[in-house]
């Protein structure tokens, strides 16, 4: 059996200035985009790279669609942020949209410019650890911080999955408090 590819993910940290260094990057791009911006997240569809037209039910194969997916950073239980995401959607990637593949590398080199804060292969070595929580060391291979959101870290604050279930940050709310750092219950 082969190695099944899988989309590409890039994890980073970041506060709301900094989410707005991740949209103009996209934005600065040459390629045609529709850009669909909803209170979580940011799609950003390569119509000028599909193959073929987006279905009109609204069923979309996200594997063999030119989408690239941004998760923005939100503030959760009044104190603490969700960590951020860009998703490029297609699989495999840089067979299907060569160009494609080149913004996701380039991506890449570009946040590869912030401070690398978590590595799943180095996690014992990264002092940051501690304030990483929810899922965001299982689930992050890399996890890099943004300049704001490095400024917040230094200064104690904690980082969460931004998909971390209300039972996660119930039993995260009640062990910050045993630290002295309030997290606001559900």
């Amino acid at each position: 059996m082969g190695k099944k590819e899988m989309a590409v993910r890039y994890s980073y940290l970041a506060l709301e200035e900094d989410h707005r260094l991740v949209a103009e990057w996209f934005s600065a791009l040459p390629e045609e985009v529709t850009v669909s911006d909803g209170p979580d997240r940011v799609l950003f569809y390569f119509h000028a790279m599909a193959t073929k037209p987006l279905p009109t039910d609204g069923t979309i194969d996200q594997q063999t669609t030119p989408l690239v997916f941004v998760e923005k950073p939100r503030k959760k239980r009044g104190t603490l942020w969700t960590d951020a995401e860009v998703y490029f959607t297609p699989s495999p990637l840089k067979r299907q949209f060569p160009t494609l593949g080149k913004i996701s590398q380039s991506f890449e080199k570009w946040l590869r410019g912030f401070d690398l804060v978590f590595a799943q292969k180095n996690a014992a070595q990264s002092k940051w650890t501690y304030y990483l929580e929810a899922g965001i060391q299982n689930y992050c291979e890399e996890v890099y911080a943004l300049p704001e959101a490095m400024a917040a870290l230094r200064s104690g604050q904690y980082f969460v999955h931004h998909r971390a279930s209300a039972g996660a940050l119930d039993t995260l709310a009640r062990s910050l408090r045993l630290r002295g750092y309030h997290a606001e219950p559900a």
